[in-house]
């Protein structure tokens, strides 16, 4: 008997202990930058620098970004000790080119790594060791919809986390590869195109301001260029983000965090220099970007015609809010989001149409693992309600992107046309002309479900203004002193 209750007590000390130990490694994290955002004095001192970064796509594939994305994702949201396991070094992870989006196990024909080798290191092909019984199938996670399988070779270690190389591996055979005919994306190019047009625009302001701007995964870049802002004796970094709406997910706890210890390190091998760090407002608080998609919207509207039922579904990327309610985006989405919701609704009005509707609804995560009750409306349960209710029009206004990315073209795309009959994922998007905004029709029933495109062209002066008017906000403060 008193075996049974040490037993007990130290199994209840264990368990106690661990419990302890996941509490404390998953504190949040500190200094939480969206207090210091809410609370932070805005007057510039001294010499103004300006950096802009955020989540920015390379125009063609780079392994480097897929992989930082993954330890980034696992860094920041997944909680100990599950991301160091997710991080294992499993072994080399596969995928057959012709089959990248299978969700069943199959036999393949072909297989290649991360790198586009067909062949192992001592020169046998994958598909041989695979008929040999050395490769292995590893369906989907559980935790993502409509995620894909793949194969696993355990012959030796890949070199990195084999959830990295799934995931850039099927950026080199999907996003970059299959899934366009260009084989290249336009976030890169249009993101920085904007970037670089407001910064001119602060120049012929101010020609002592320094500007630079980086992808925010591109880490030893980023740290290069707030250098460079801090040994040109910049005293204040103003911080800006290339994303409309700023999260927890990837600015408080990722782009902006970075920038923050890059400048402290940089303060370290400079005693005596204090830097005065700004967070400038996001381009969402601006009325030029909501002014972007009113007039493509508007244009749109325009050529439907007079009598027709129209839904308008103003759609956000989407997360999984009910468990990760510290999230700053709850905050800082209403006051763009649900503005622009109130001005489609109003410029419907002006339009002969005969029934009309406007929904507010996520791509991702509103989905029957993450969202089983439903609390919140999917894209693909958005359209498939006006088909259901016999609309004639159904159209996606994607209000958080402003160039697109795998994620608008392809990513999102596959759920936001779940069941769909003209949704073919294995159709590549055919996207020539980055200064037109990129447009999708499927017909389901009667009705026309459209994406309408970001704004790209004639309409992206407003994405420049927006962000233009964000960081000058910050400026003019201490040009008014």
């Amino acid at each position: 008997m008193v075996i049974l209750v040490t037993i007990l007590v130290v199994l209840v000390a264990i368990v106690a202990a661990f419990y302890g130990l996941f509490k404390y490694k998953n504190l949040p994290k500190k200094p939480d930058y969206f207090e210091y955002y809410k609370t932070q004095d805005t007057v510039p001192e001294g010499k103004v620098g300006i950096f802009v970064t955020g989540l920015i796509m390379p125009t063609e594939h780079n392994h480097a970004f897929f992989h930082n994305i993954v330890y980034k994702i696992l860094n920041v949201v997944i909680p100990w000790p599950i991301n160091v396991l997710s991080l294992k070094d499993r072994g080399v992870a596969l995928l057959d080119p012709a089959h990248v989006h299978a969700r069943e196990a199959f036999v393949p024909t072909h297989l290649e790594d991360p790198f586009g080798n067909d062949r192992d290191l001592d020169g046998i092909p994958f598909i041989e060791k695979y008929k040999r019984g050395e490769v292995s199938w590893v369906p989907p996670s559980s935790r993502i919809y409509l995620d894909h399988g793949y194969f696993l070779y355990k012959g030796h270690p890949s070199g990195e986390a084999t959830l990295c190389g799934k995931s850039a591996n099927k950026s080199r055979l999907y996003y970059y590869g299959s899934g366009i005919v260009q084989k290249k994306l336009p976030h890169w190019e249009e993101s920085f195109k904007i970037i670089n047009a407001a910064f001119e625009r602060i120049k012929e302001k101010d020609t002592t301001v320094e500007c630079r701007a980086e992808n925010s995964l591109y880490y030893h870049e980023m740290r290069e260029k707030l250098y460079e802002l801090l040994d040109a004796g910049c005293d204040t970094i103003v911080l800006g983000s290339s994303l409309v709406i700023y999260s927890h997910l990837e600015d408080f706890n990722s782009s902006f965090r970075h920038c923050f210890e890059y400048i402290e390190e940089w303060e370290q091998s400079h005693p005596g220099k204090k830097i005065k760090v700004i967070i400038a407002p996001p381009m969402s608080h601006f009325k030029p970007m909501r002014q972007a998609f009113l007039e493509m919207l508007k244009d749109r509207l325009d050529s439907l015609p007079d009598g027709s039922d129209v839904t308008v579904a103003v759609t956000v990327h989407g997360y999984p809010w009910d468990h990760f309610k510290y999230e700053a985006w709850l905050q800082l989405a209403p006051p763009y989001r649900d503005k622009l919701f109130e001005e489609v609704k109003e410029l419907l009005t002006k339009y002969k149409f005969g029934r009309t509707n406007v929904v507010i609804c996520q791509d991702e995560f509103a989905d029957p693992i993450w969202d089983p009750d439903e609390h919140y409306l999917s894209t693909n349960r958005a359209y498939w309600n006006a088909i259901n209710d016999g609309y004639d029009y159904a159209i996606g206004l994607p209000i958080e992107f402003f160039a697109e990315n795998s994620d608008t073209l392809m990513h999102h795309a596959m759920k936001c046309y779940e069941n769909f009959d003209q949704y073919d994922i294995e159709e590549p998007v055919d996207y020539p002309d980055w200064s037109a905004p990129y447009t999708r029709e499927l017909i389901q029933g009667k009705t026309h479900v459209i994406y309408n495109g970001l704004p790209v062209g004639k309409y992206q002066k407003h994405v420049i203004e927006a962000v233009y008017q964000s960081l000058d906000a910050i400026l003019l403060k201490q040009r008014k002193q």
